[in-house]
């Protein structure tokens, strides 16, 4: 049986060949001389998910699917904005479908498809969803996979606080932030303060932004001050979007390394 993300910590290694792409990434990359010659895993911000066996992202398209009618119908549209933005800004074609898909939770899905679940606490506890993603063996590609949401986000209105707007936003950030993961990005919480301990939200920001992949789902809420109203719990400027000064600089690289490491 193969093993995914968060059943014992290693990833499905699926048999199935994957087709050598070499074509060109096009014009959304723009890379240095050092990431002309050798791939990167890290940089500001963005991780790579190397111990899930993801070093590159492939230039082939992904479809993200549902595992039944209600997935499809309460989440189809929080996958809308990231995977139009991953397809605009980093080149890699993300397609949201209406395809439902009874692939196994322990079993990759055919190549570069992302099944989406709905399903009540998902890993047992309350709140904690998961992304199960596979990788391709011959080249530790982003291969698709499997992401669990927890439907408590969404039956119980108040779960995230009182105020509406903070919920929808941080629905919108869960599942970008799951959807990074089966893309090949982990968790980047790092010890900023040097105090020995990488904290739950301890990433860097700018602009009070931080990376949507930081744990827990962009880290725990930076305040904004309102002149008139002061201190709001939640920053709206880009709810359910990858940070175009983190994530998105990570994804464009996993995607240069998918050719970087075939040198």
């Amino acid at each position: 049986m193969p093993r995914l993300k968060g059943m014992p910590r290693k990833p499905s290694r699926t048999v199935r060949a994957l087709t050598t792409l070499l074509g060109a990434l096009g014009g959304v990359l723009a890379l240095t001389a050092a990431t002309l010659t050798s791939p990167v895993y890290s940089g500001t911000g963005w991780k790579a998910l190397t111990t899930e066996g993801i070093y590159s992202l492939s230039p082939d398209p992904y479809e993200i699917v549902f595992a039944d009618t209600t997935a499809r119908t309460r989440l189809a549209k929080y996958f809308l904005l990231p995977a139009a933005q991953v397809t605009r800004s980093v080149g890699v074609p993300i397609t949201v479908t209406t395809t439902l898909d009874l692939t196994p939770l322990g079993t990759c899905p055919p190549r570069h498809r992302i099944v989406v679940h709905y399903l009540h606490q998902p890993l047992g506890q309350p709140g904690m969803s998961q992304a199960r993603p596979c990788y391709a063996t011959g080249n530790g590609s982003a291969w698709g996979g499997h992401i669990l949401m927890d439907s408590e986000y969404w039956t119980i209105p108040t779960w995230f606080g009182p105020d509406p707007a903070v919920n929808e936003a941080r629905r919108k950030d869960a599942s970008t932030h799951e959807l990074g993961h089966i893309l090949g990005l982990d968790h980047p919480n790092t010890d900023i303060d040097r105090d020995g301990t990488v904290e739950a939200g301890e990433c860097v920001a700018k602009d009070w932004l931080k990376p949507v992949m930081c744990s827990p789902n962009r880290g725990l809420p930076w305040p904004t001050v309102e002149e008139t109203t002061g201190p709001v719990a939640y920053n709206f400027t880009e709810p359910g979007k990858f940070s175009k000064d983190f994530d998105l600089p990570g994804l464009r690289q996993l995607l240069a390394n998918y050719v970087l490491r075939q040198g």
